[in-house]
């Protein structure tokens, strides 16, 4: 079907809106976990937000499976109205833009007042993010660690990491830049709180397995319960089963499993038991069958 030069304008143009991290989405490449955000001129049925499953397609309920994965939202903008145009529509208008990337997320943790995992934008520093973690809680020592991973060899059960020892004292007190410097996605910020040992200190590890990003094994300096472990690892995928989460210690006889309802700790649900971890836990994010 024709379409006239017009519309395809608008399409494309629109297109490279300005996706939800600060940047233009015309020069991202989409992945699996990704939250695109379609809307189809007039069609408020045929739009609003379609994740990207992990084999990197987007499904739509007129279009059906549009591979996703490592397209611009250019590219996919251009299938769907393509296919909807073969079957449905005569002239469809469509914009596509990044809502959330799954791979735009920093995880902090220790004494802010809200651990967890923040999506961050192109340009974000260490200030933004522990103002996106609400600040630092009243046991924050004013000292901070980011770790940042980098691609991980197959003779390691995790990647090798950089580790950048900041002072927040300066930062806050006296707005010293090179205190502030920026993050990258995946990286890990943990502020340390006056009752716990130096980062680096000589520690027990952990492992974390399952429905988590960067599953591996982690000293107990960076994750000291069960959600820091799990931040530090990534946080939950997509098909997380967060509340069937297990903490699983000791072997054989003596091995004790406890369940750990995750969903309901970064849901900030007050209740919810956060168990302390000791050197060889195993922590456990099944995947959610639903």
């Amino acid at each position: 079907m024709r379409v006239s030069g017009i519309v395809l304008g608008i399409v494309l143009g629109l297109g490279v809106a300005v996706g939800s991290w600060g940047e233009e989405s015309s020069g991202y490449r989409i992945g699996a976990g990704d939250l695109l955000d379609v809307q189809v001129w007039r069609e408020p049925d045929l739009s609003g937000p379609h994740p990207v499953d992990r084999t990197g397609s987007m499904r739509h309920v007129l279009a059906g499976e549009i591979p996703a994965a490592d397209r611009t939202v250019e590219e996919v903008a251009l299938e769907l109205r393509e296919r909807l145009e073969r079957d449905y529509l005569r002239e469809a208008r469509v914009v596509v833009t990044v809502a959330n990337s799954a791979r735009r997320r920093v995880s902090v943790l220790g004494a802010v007042a809200n651990p967890g995992v923040y999506p961050v934008s192109a340009d974000a520093r260490v200030l933004d993010v522990v103002t996106a973690a609400g600040g630092l809680s009243e046991r924050a020592d004013r000292t901070a660690t980011l770790i940042h991973a980098t691609s991980a060899s197959d003779a390691q059960d995790t990647a090798p990491s950089e580790r950048t020892e900041l002072d927040l004292a300066a930062l806050f007190d006296r707005g010293e830049l090179s205190a502030n410097p920026p993050v990258a996605p995946g990286d890990v910020l943990v502020v340390a709180s006056r009752d716990s040992a130096p980062l680096g200190a000589e520690v027990g590890r952990v492992r974390v397995v399952g429905e988590v990003a960067r599953p591996g094994v982690y000293a107990l300096d960076e994750a000291g319960t069960v959600l820091d472990a799990v931040l530090v690892a990534g946080g939950l995928t997509e098909y997380a089963a967060a509340n069937r989460a297990k903490l699983v210690r000791g072997q054989g006889e003596t091995r004790e499993e406890e369940r750990v309802r995750l969903g309901d700790l970064l849901n900030g649900r007050q209740r919810t038991a956060n168990p302390a971890l000791r050197g060889g836990d195993l922590i456990v994010v099944p995947e959610s069958f639903f």
